[in-house]
């Protein structure tokens, strides 16, 4: 058998107008879902499916442009080809809910935009060389409309999402401020003719700000429409644009002088601000949410019904009924994705929160409510690395029991056979991500307010349990009260704090604590020992406070139990962040401080290497985690390491058992309250010093909790984006009088 020109091409371009479909329908309902999972499954079916679709079309394209050069005859087949061509057209400007699968897509939107010349020109040409042969002519042109709204919705998404179209939005007119040169000019002229005159500045805050705060303080708003109104404001953080002081009188309105505003109601804010802002820079809500968008969506599906119309009531006698089947898929195939995004929108954040600004539709929203799935707006997940169970080659059982099929993979030998192999082959990072890298949860829908908690446990109806972001926000919101009225020095001072904010208030200069390090025979100032961990690089800090905070775990089974509640929940926060911290080192260095993109990653290598040296001492008897923390302890650290080692390596594993030792000697109260507020500014400190492009591209893998403290932290009028403190000055040109003073100016 040989190739047949015609009727293979007609079965490839049938499979190719299917396949491309298909891959709409998966694009449509699987894009929404990685914004709220972490899990590589639905992203890697996002990844194949969107960069398939757009080399399926421009297949498409060019076999229906061969299948018209070898075509001879006034057949069936071609005519309804050319009826089928700005389907693909359709397909390429994609769906709503995806235009650009990471940033960088909408960073090359003119290469995007080259492409639909590129594309629509190819179409065109096939649409006009089969005018005279295509009796549907009407409803190709339609279909072609419709393909060309749909593309040009997705090119001006991408523009929009980029860091130039979004800067450009949010940049309002130049502000040059109050008049100088001319109360400057007034006022000699007026000294030099002899009026006593003087420039008075009158105190006091902007009057549009402080009526705008109280608004916001006493609102009984919807969380959807507060959350688009605080995100109207603090987008510009996407471009690393500056916020002013109006912006942050108004927002700390709401989430410091509000009583009712707690943890949860808080981060559930941010939560859909991130939301919103994953919309903005991923998928079309930057013209689908407007007046001019509901315009084109409307007119793009009545082209389609009138298309399948026109199609429904031709003579298809001259059809084939295979490519009469493909026709009726394309069009109600479309149809029924139009009437998707429909639902999607009228359901979606953005929607309620117009709806509730409007009286007279409020029903709607209630419809809205009432049938939109309830789904989560971000992964609520958080992720945790160990470097010593790591060091170990020994994942946890609950670790391992995440895949079914690889239970048996708890045996150390197994696990470490697997990782030389994985060594091998260059797939290291992926073995680590199934056995020693945990996802837990953190949502902020099952917590409670503190308040509320500690009255329960004093009724014996609970018991306390502090949660990560409730401590979180705790500490956040003390810090922002205490620098809610301080300039912007006295802030950024108290937002480079690494730890030693809660080390002066808790430790200072404990006179008990160093006669407990003499009683013990350790020749070391566990303050300056604490102090000085804090004062290193940011990552240096973090490695030795991970290892140590693992290490201050060694007597947890031999006093489980015999700790208190708070206790307890300060030991599992600091487990948590130290955890993550590491994690993001590990494996998203881009989102900390710069310095940790570089030597961070030696400083983890090269003390994980000291570390699987160390155990491997061991092998022989096979120390569990336990007895690695212990054996650490052991270890005698009378002089530094770096006096006996060098500096070559870049190493913290000893230098993390000095501190370990150290604050095992402050006692389990304050040590767990000094590592868990360690933790607490360490990881403020760094949310605050990554870029707003680098927390958004965070949102297409479901979220970090660093993104949401970042912009929680700006929310409460934290950090280097507010760089105006007063506004404008008030200042007033006055004539002095001995009985009166007259304002001039």
């Amino acid at each position: 058998m040989g190739f047949n020109p015609v009727n293979d091409s007609d079965w490839l371009i049938r499979a190719a107008m299917l396949l491309s479909f298909t891959l709409q329908v998966i694009l449509v309902f699987v894009a929404p879902t990685r914004k709220r999972s972490c899990h590589p499954l639905p992203h890697f079916a996002v990844w194949s499916g969107y960069l398939v679709a757009g080399w399926v079309a421009v297949v498409g394209l060019g076999l229906l442009l061969y299948n018209l050069s070898i075509t001879t005859s006034n057949n069936g087949s071609s005519s309804i080809f050319a009826f089928w061509t700005p389907f693909l057209l359709l397909h390429v400007g994609g769906p709503d809910t995806i235009t650009a699968y990471s940033l960088d897509d909408s960073e090359l939107w003119l290469r995007h935009l080259a492409g639909m010349l590129f594309v629509v020109s190819t179409a065109l040409v096939v649409f006009l060389c089969s005018v005279k042969s295509n009796p549907m002519v009407t409803a190709t042109v339609l279909v072609y409309v419709v393909g060309v709204i749909k593309y040009g919705e997705r090119i001006y998404s991408l523009y929009s999402g980029s860091v130039r179209g979004f800067r450009d939005k949010m940049l309002g007119e130049p502000n040059p401020g109050p008049n100088y040169a001319k109360l400057m000019t007034e006022f000699e002229s007026k000294k030099n003719a002899g009026v006593p005159v003087d420039i008075i500045v009158v105190d006091g805050e902007p009057k549009e700000a402080v009526e705008q705060a109280e608004v916001m303080k006493n609102s009984s708003k919807s969380l959807e429409m507060m959350a688009y109104e605080l995100f109207a404001m603090f987008r510009v953080l996407f471009v690393n644009l500056i916020l002013s002081y109006r912006e942050r009188r108004i927002s700390q309105a709401y989430f410091l002088d509000r009583d009712d505003v707690t943890a949860a109601a808080a981060f559930s804010v941010v939560e859909v601000e991130l939301g919103f802002l994953y919309d903005v820079a991923y998928t079309k809500a930057a013209v689908s949410s407007t007046r001019r968008g509901y315009l084109l969506r409307f007119v793009g599906t009545a082209c389609l019904v009138v298309a399948a119309v026109l199609f429904a009531l031709m003579d298809k006698a001259g059809v084939r009924p295979v490519d009469r089947g493909v026709t009726y898929a394309l069009l109600l195939g479309g149809l029924a994705l139009d009437v998707a995004a429909y639902l999607m929108l009228l359901s979606s954040d953005r929607t309620l929160a117009f709806l509730d600004g409007e009286p007279k539709l409020a029903w709607l929203a209630r419809v809205a409510r009432a049938v939109r799935l309830p789904t989560r707006r971000w992964s609520e997940r958080i992720t945790r690395m160990n470097l010593i169970r790591y060091s170990l080659g020994k994942p946890e059982q609950d670790a391992s029991r995440r895949c079914w099929c690889c239970r048996w993979t708890t045996v150390p030998r197994v696990v470490r056979c697997l990782t030389w192999v994985a060594d091998m082959v260059g797939v290291r990072e992926i073995l680590d991500d199934i056995f020693f890298i945990r996802h837990e949860p953190v949502s902020c829908r099952k917590i409670r307010d503190t308040k509320k908690k500690k009255k329960e446990e004093e009724d014996g109806k609970g018991k306390i349990s502090i949660d990560v972001l409730n401590y979180v926000f705790d500490g956040l919101r003390k810090t922002a009260n205490e620098v809610k009225y301080s300039g912007y020095n006295e802030m950024k001072e108290v937002c480079d704090y690494r730890g030693e904010g809660i080390i002066d208030e808790l430790i200072g200069g404990d006179i008990q604590v160093e006669q407990a390090a003499k009683a013990t025979g350790l020749e070391l100032n566990v303050n300056d020992v604490v102090r000085e961990s804090v004062r290193r690089e940011f990552d240096e800090s973090l490695l030795l406070w991970h290892v140590a905070t693992d290490l201050c775990y060694h007597r947890r089974r031999d006093m489980e139990g015999a700790w208190k509640g708070d206790i307890q929940s300060l030991m599992s926060i600091s487990e948590t962040l130290s955890e993550y911290m590491l994690y993001l080192l590990a494996r998203r260095p881009e989102i900390l401080p710069v310095t940790a993109t570089g030597i961070g990653l030696v400083r983890y290598r090269d003390t994980r290497a000291e570390a699987r040296r160390f155990f491997r001492s061991e092998a022989a008897w096979d120390p569990s985690h336990h007895d690695a923390q212990r054996m650490l302890l052991e270890v005698n650290t009378s002089k530094k390491p770096a006096v006996v080692k060098g500096d070559e390596s870049k190493s913290v594993l000893f230098d993390a058992c000095i501190l370990a030792k150290a604050l095992l000697l402050l006692g389990d109260d304050t040590m767990w309250r000094v590592v868990a507020g360690v933790w607490r500014e360490m990881l403020v400190y760094a949310a605050g010093r990554c870029h707003g492009s680098t927390h958004v591209r965070q949102l297409r893998r479901g979220g970090e909790l660093i993104t949401m403290v970042w912009f929680l932290m700006a929310h409460m009028g934290i950090g280097d984006m507010y760089r105006t403190q007063d506004g404008d000055t008030n200042a007033k040109l006055v004539v002095l009088d001995h009985h009166l003073a007259i304002l001039i100016y």
